[in-house]
């Protein structure tokens, strides 16, 4: 048998140590046991598993289709190595399987049987878990700059970083001596009401005011400029919509920047087009019955109010802009709701296996934080160490200097990688208990959501979407494949055993 072997880091630290040479060795000895001829191997340096466009990755799918018949299986050190998304996983993985390719876990149990399947998607599903989490710290970080005052992302145009080489920021912004003045200029004289924005354009550029690029300022540039509210010394949370007040220095005063924004209000008579709107709950969801391609909505006007309507816009498809009532597309969905379920016995199964194995991997975090607070404790115990050397007079000014600075630059890269929290056995019933009552009432479920999460929620139990009038084939998510794997059936339909549709009564 043949196989291919793929490693992946995603940060330069990784690339520099020793993580890729250990994944392939580990990889490398497992072909030998298994008796594979590695044919080639794949090393993806610094690409994050998030996205399914890696440059290796895609190179390795074109290496299989070239070559289709000939190799068996991919090896991967871990699973999260592969994807750190369950879509792209599965997607990935049914592209593999289409050229004869089996992925195998080197360091996990994802045999071919009901019980690998099973860990597959669980560990898939924790792949991604984990890197939500690292996702959500990552923004509760830069939100807590937003709160000091400083702005977490690249410098606005007429501001250079207070930081150097991608480094955190400690302090705010620093105004651009070059343009900044000019850009103040631009906002006095556009805020007189007596210029366009083609005119300030054209202004702007006899001034010789150009992009990092070198390019005059775009329209698209202008727009920011005028209405990003940075300019009047405010840092808005996108996540929350919150005001902070910035510690940077503005270029306008919030008076100045609210009148600018009425005259922009006064001129711009356009109105922004909404993609999530109740009436098109299920826009993005929703297939043609024809070719597949996602309906989009519109309104019709009769006499006396406008109908909403989806309808495709695919110029190639036999039903191009067929219409069809959204109350029907709608009444299909929730009719679906109320046909499909998941067998409580079963779902009490595999909420069991997922809170043994959160408690497994609660127990590595465990183990890998108290490794971590260890190697902190000696690094500071080191600093002290050589604070009393130099005190003692057992070490000279310069040496003195050059170990405390590595010391702290050892301390700041161990700080970096503060290992996650585990959930707590609180937090797991409690998510536990929501996840069951969630899943075993879909219809009130789907109901009871806002319309920014219906959405999601479509996703979720339908992750490719489903054709109009052809709901019942579609290809059920991921928590409907875990109770499958319970099953002797391999159908991901919507009625194989475990998965019944609700009595009449």
């Amino acid at each position: 048998m043949n196989g291919i072997i793929y490693c992946r880091v995603s940060s330069k630290d990784q690339v520099e140590g020793t993580s890729l040479e250990s994944q392939e060795a580990a990889c490398q000895d497992f072909a030998r046991a298994k008796h594979l001829t590695i044919l080639k191997v794949f090393v993806e340096q610094g690409e994050s598993a998030k996205f399914a466009d890696r440059t290796q990755l895609l190179e390795l799918l074109d290496f299989c289709k070239q070559n289709k018949g000939r190799i068996q299986a991919l090896l991967v050190w871990k699973i999260d190595r592969f994807a750190r998304n369950v879509e792209d996983h599965y997607s990935l993985k049914a592209t593999l399987f289409k050229y004869g390719v089996q992925i195998l876990s080197v360091t996990e149990p994802i045999d071919n049987d009901p019980n690998g399947k099973l860990m597959e998607t669980i560990l898939a599903g924790f792949a991604q878990f984990d890197n939500d989490i690292r996702a959500m710290r990552t923004v509760q970080g830069m939100r807590r700059k937003l709160q000091e005052g400083i702005f977490p992302w690249k410098a606005p145009f007429g501001y250079v970083s207070s930081t150097t080489n991608g480094d955190k920021k400690t302090e705010p912004d620093r105004p651009d001596p070059t343009l900044f003045p000019l850009l103040q200029k631009a906002w006095q004289e556009f805020a007189t009401g007596a210029y366009t924005k083609a005119e300030m354009r054209r202004m702007l550029a006899h001034w010789g005011v150009a992009t990092a690029h070198g390019e005059p300022v775009s329209p698209q540039s202008l727009d920011n400029l005028f209405g990003n509210p940075f300019y009047a010394g405010i840092l808005v949370d996108p996540w929350s919509g919150q005001e902070h007040q910035g510690r940077h220095m503005p270029i306008v005063t919030r008076q100045e920047f609210a009148r600018v924004q009425q005259l922009i209000a006064r001129r711009n008579r356009s109105v922004p087009h909404q993609v999530i709107r109740p009436e098109f709950v299920l826009r993005r969801s929703v297939r043609c019955p024809k070719c597949h391609h996602f309906l989009t909505g519109s309104f019709s006007r009769g006499r006396t109010q406008r109908y909403p309507y989806y309808f495709c816009y695919n110029r190639v498809c036999g039903k191009h802009r067929t219409s069809y009532p959204a109350e029907a597309v709608h009444e299909e969905f929730d009719n679906f709701l109320t046909e499909v379920t998941i067998e409580p016995t079963l779902l009490d199964q595999v909420l069991e296996t997922v809170v043994t194995v959160a408690k497994e991997e609660g127990d590595l975090l465990k183990a890998k934080q108290a490794r971590w607070h260890k190697r902190r404790e000696n690094l500071n115990e080191e600093v002290q160490e050589l604070i009393r050397m130099r005190a003692k007079g057992l070490i000279t000014d310069q040496e003195f200097s050059t170990q405390k600075r590595a010391l702290y630059q050892q301390r700041m890269s161990v700080d970096s990688t503060t290992p996650s929290s585990p959930l707590t056995t609180d937090e797991l019933s409690s998510a536990m208990t929501v996840i069951k009552e969630r899943a075993t009432n879909l219809r009130e479920t789907w109901q009871a959501f806002p319309d920014p999460f219906r959405r999601r929620f479509v996703q979720c139990l339908l992750p490719v979407g489903f054709c109009h009038t052809k709901v019942r084939t579609a290809e059920l998510g991921l928590l409907f494949r875990v109770t499958d794997a319970f099953q002797d059936g391999q159908s991901t339909g919507v009625s194989p055993r475990g998965i019944e549709p609700r009595s009449a009564a």
